[in-house]
């Protein structure tokens, strides 16, 4: 098939970027022919991935957004035909729209639920949902990809896609790069980077925007009533990084939290852990939470976490009903903390092995070739 796949920037890693990227990759192995229509490449493209650039307005992120949106689907349409065009981002005029970090509609309510967003909307956030109610305006797309059930619902509720448009496709998981033996490899040294003893117990958490993943939260907790005198390393970046570390300091938390910043080698941080919290007030799926099972690592999350919907067996008893339970939180950490690991350990690398990135590639081709038959 010739592909046509929308996204502003393309790069290794990050959340659509690194989606971008590998599925750009992976689909060009299969012998597809794809195309990237991008701004801003912040990597090479893989191998065989032809790039088409996107002029762009960069006077502050509005007129980035703004322009993409209007400037992309009109360079796709100068460079087709194609078989199938697909959306990374927000950009109307796709046929298969990857619906991957849920719809900004209920984001912005998850937030504003949570306090941690004002319910004035600037022009930025307006923008946003004006251009993705075109997205998902009857007669605008083909097909919808959502990476969990979370998402479907969403866009079912939202903008009343119909069920039978939305195909579900998780996304998959290194299964060498995460694995339970890198923990006798990685773990001393990572704990010793770490400046953390050999015996003390750890939770880790990963990700970026820490008020959409709830550190707030997580350092509430430990301030409170750290789960068996843990220690809680947060590895990921955020704009207010340095308040962070700051906070992390105080006497009460007795040095017992570490911002470690963005991390290139997060395989050495889920080796040195213990457990994984997962407090995301809003997540679409959660790549951590897959990536933490292929480690053989306790996952402790809450129903806002699209990937939950894969925690099988006694994993499930690890779910919080809120993000914001924090005693549900510690109950459940301790709980693990207490436990040498193994049997919840080996639970959790059969369920990471259901979803390895060569079946989710099966899935995506089954939907692209579902796609280019549907009717424009």
């Amino acid at each position: 098939m010739r592909l046509a796949c929308v996204y502003r920037r393309l790069a290794r890693e990050g959340g659509t970027e690194g989606d971008l990227y590998r599925t750009s990759e992976a689909l060009a192995a299969r012998g597809h022919d794809v195309h990237l229509f991008c701004s801003d490449l912040r990597t090479p493209p893989p191998a065989g991935v032809s790039v088409h650039r996107v002029p762009l307005v960069r006077a502050g992120r509005l007129a980035r957004l703004v322009s993409f949106a209007w400037a992309a689907p009109r360079v796709v349409a100068r460079a087709g035909p194609w078989d199938v065009v697909v959306g990374f981002g927000r950009t109307p005029g796709q046929d298969l729209a990857r619906c991957g970090g849920g719809t900004h509609r209920a984001y912005l309510a998850t937030m504003q639920a949570f306090g941690a967003r004002r319910r004035v909307l600037g022009p930025y956030h307006r923008a946003v949902l004006g251009i993705e109610a075109m997205q998902y305006r009857a007669g605008n797309f083909r097909r919808v990809l959502a990476v969990s059930r979370r998402v479907r619902a969403e866009l079912m509720a939202g903008y009343g896609v119909a069920a039978d448009r939305v195909h579900v496709v998780y996304n998959g998981v290194d299964l060498a790069r995460f694995h339970p033996r890198r923990a006798r490899e990685l773990r001393p040294a990572a704990r010793r980077k770490l400046g953390i003893p050999a015996d003390a117990r750890i939770v880790l958490m990963v990700g970026s925007g820490f008020r959409r993943k709830n550190v707030d939260g997580l350092l509430r907790l430990w301030l409170d009533a750290p789960p068996l005198d843990a220690w809680l390393v947060i590895v990921g970046g955020d704009e207010r990084l340095g308040a962070y570390r700051r906070a992390a300091a105080a006497p009460r938390l007795r040095g017992r939290v570490i911002f470690t910043g963005p991390q290139a080698a997060v395989e050495e941080f889920y080796a040195a852990a213990d457990a994984v919290a997962v407090a995301s007030l809003q997540e679409a799926f959660g790549n951590v939470v897959l990536e933490a099972l292929a480690s053989g690592k306790a996952v402790v999350t809450s129903s806002a976490v699209g990937a939950a919907e894969l925690l099988a067996g006694s994993l499930r008893e690890l779910i919080a009903d809120r993000p914001d339970d924090l005693r549900g939180f510690h109950d459940r950490l301790t709980l693990v903390l207490r436990e040498d690991g193994s049997e919840i350990g080996r639970l959790a690398r059969r369920v990471a092995e259901e979803r390895p990135w060569a079946a989710h590639f099966d899935a995506l081709e089954r939907v692209l070739e579902e796609t280019a038959a549907a009717s424009p």
